[in-house]
């Protein structure tokens, strides 16, 4: 297994390659596996993985066989690809890798690291003749390699930035990407509020004869508390065990995909089973509780928008005590330092595995906001560091980046 995931992780050196014409050719070669599966594709800056967990899992309650594929993952490359929340095998990973990488070499072929991992997913999908699969895009939309399907759904979360250099410099332009997953005579949904987006979107949808749905935002959040959410919808009431207010949003934009879904005699599905499912929802390193005494959360936001979702709910908790924080370089430093340095006493500074800032670069950053700082470049020697500086009543936060949450967790969970 390792050298499959050593030739995989090898095709890391040809860097991010935004386009289709690769992926196209070899899932050409390995006879279209993605054709045989009916898929729904979700997009967007924040949410898309938690929304394509939702109703990953509403499916699997209403009786189907579901693949599910998300990137990137946190402690295991089997996380990626799931069928009924069963994570791929090894021997089917190397059993695939093996047909994938037999092909690129007799066809001189260099995919991508994601663009083979996605040929993966869809070889594994097919096999599996799963009923549905719910596909997370990785990065962007109309360039992303998993944009080689016509789904039966186009989900877009919201739109904010992330990814400037290779997706644009503003919304709009981020925006024009990520309607690239609409398709001809499709269903789209968005929960993006924004006017000027989602004018973009319905303009996109028009183009291509599909039929464009913005979430019907009439959603109220009675309680949230580190048990979880409770929302009403359409008139009813659903659980979540997954925290934060903005679950709700996520959750919500599920029930209406589903139900749209439904409507257009796709699936069958009650209003039990989309409880039962929601409920059931589990999505690891976001708002995760790792230990209740002294309170260990942790969560993978790595942006300004999933900053100030975590800010949210963090503020409301009391003794506020350590940050174990970690930024990559490419990222809004300045404004997600602000937005969570203040509410904690001290900060301890760290890295995830992947193009990390600096310590002195965060440094330089957090100083005016003269809170003390610990900088300790590994990340479980920096928990480690946090837990021998609180009480039982106190909080810690580790947050950041996805790779300092996969870090962490192969570690502490």
């Amino acid at each position: 297994m390792q050298s499959i995931l050593n030739y995989m992780y090898s095709l890391e050196h040809f860097g991010i390659k935004l386009g289709l014409e690769t992926i196209t050719k070899l899932l050409h070669l390995l006879n279209n596996p993605q054709n045989k599966v009916k898929c729904i594709h979700i997009a967007g800056t924040n949410g898309k993985g938690s929304t394509t967990a939702y109703i990953s899992q509403i499916l699997q309650e209403a009786g189907y066989t579901v693949g599910m594929y998300t990137s990137p993952h946190l402690v295991k490359f089997n996380e990626r690809i799931r069928v009924n929340g069963q994570e791929i095998s090894d021997k089917d990973i190397i059993k695939s890798i093996k047909k994938i990488k037999v092909v690129c070499e007799q066809n001189n072929l260099q995919p991508s690291f994601f663009e083979c991992t996605t040929a993966l997913a869809f070889l594994y999908f097919a096999e599996k003749k799963v009923d549905f699969a719910v596909i997370e895009v990785g990065m962007g939309g109309k360039l992303d390699a998993t944009n080689v399907i016509n789904p039966l759904m186009s989900i877009i979360t919201n739109i904010s930035f992330d990814h400037q250099k290779n997706l644009g410099s503003t919304l709009k332009k981020i925006a024009v990407e990520k309607a690239g997953i609409i398709k001809e005579n499709g269903l789209v949904l968005t929960g993006d509020k924004n006017i000027n987006i989602i004018k973009i979107f319905k303009k996109n949808s028009e183009k291509k004869n599909a039929k464009f749905f913005i979430l019907n935002h009439d959603y109220t959040t009675l309680k949230s508390s580190l048990k979880g959410v409770f929302f009403t919808f359409n008139n009813n009431q659903y659980s979540l065990k997954l925290l934060g207010e903005h679950q709700v949003t996520n959750a919500c934009l599920a029930i209406q995909g589903i139900l749209l879904l439904h409507k257009r005699g796709e699936i069958q599905v009650s209003l039990s089973q989309i409880q039962k499912g929601l409920l059931k929802t589990r999505w690891v390193g976001r708002l995760q509780i790792l230990k209740k005494k002294p309170l260990i959360i942790i969560d993978g936001a790595h942006n300004v928008a999933g900053m100030t979702v975590v800010k949210k709910f963090v503020e409301n908790i009391a003794h506020r005590k350590v940050l174990v924080l970690a930024i990559a370089k490419d990222k809004d430093i300045p404004e997600m330092i602000k937005l969570i340095v203040p509410l904690f006493e001290q900060v301890i500074l760290t890295q995830g595995n992947y193009k990390p800032a600096s310590l002195d670069t965060l440094e330089k950053w957090i100083s005016p906001h003269r809170i003390p700082i610990t900088k300790i470049k590994n990340p479980v020697k920096a928990v480690e560091k946090a837990l021998s500086l609180v009480k039982k009543e106190d909080l810690i936060l580790i947050t950041g980046s996805l790779y300092l949450v996969g870090d962490v967790l192969t570690r502490f969970s």
